[in-house]
């Protein structure tokens, strides 16, 4: 096997180009709009890469012979630099698809984007088997809940001792994030140092 520093000609664009560099390339191309409601679709399930009447899937960084969900991810990432608010829909649908990969990029969208959706997080945050999935869960809650979530405060709490030290940490990051928003420092973890 030998490896080269110069991209090959069969090399997707998702490893040659940034997200914001890949979506911003295709507003261009498509206009923004349009580009806002085939992810929408994609994100949905409403639509897959390579449908006919479709966009190509290599403008959001997709390539062919692709798993099915992959469109569903990319969609996701095109919606964390291209919002509108009619994809709320979409995103609620997203967090409980079959794909982890698609629950984990709805839940970075909520976060994103301020979406209300605390009680479908901890859902996700309790019951996902997918650490990846809850860590974003777990960031999404600390970017819009309030004080008053009392379960969303709660479930985070529990997770600070958790074996996995990621959702861990996301866990106390939330709760200092909420702390923070709402000048609320008992909501915080004290550092231990």
């Amino acid at each position: 096997m030998s490896f080269s520093s110069q991209p090959s000609p069969n090399t997707p664009d998702h490893f040659a180009k940034p997200v914001t560099v890949r979506i911003a390339d295709a507003v261009e191309t498509l206009g923004y709009t349009t580009l806002v409601d085939w992810a929408m679709r994609l994100l949905s399930g409403e639509t897959t890469p390579g449908a006919e009447s479709d966009p190509d899937i290599k403008l959001l960084g997709g390539m062919d012979a692709i798993e099915p969900y992959m469109g569903r991810v990319w969609a996701g990432q095109a919606l964390l630099h291209a919002w509108h608010h009619k994809a709320v829909d979409a995103v609620q649908g997203a967090l409980t698809d079959d794909e982890w990969q698609v629950r984990e990029v709805a839940a970075e969208l909520v976060g994103h984007h301020k979406l209300a959706m605390v009680d479908d997080l901890v859902e996700l945050l309790a019951n996902d088997a997918y650490p990846q999935v809850r860590v974003a869960a777990a960031n999404a809650i600390g970017a819009t809940a309030t004080p008053q979530h009392d379960t969303a405060i709660d479930r985070l709490q529990r997770l600070i001792m958790d074996p996995n030290t990621v959702l861990a940490a996301a866990a106390e990051d939330a709760l200092g994030e909420i702390a923070k928003r709402h000048n609320r420092p008992d909501l915080a973890i004290a550092s231990r140092y």
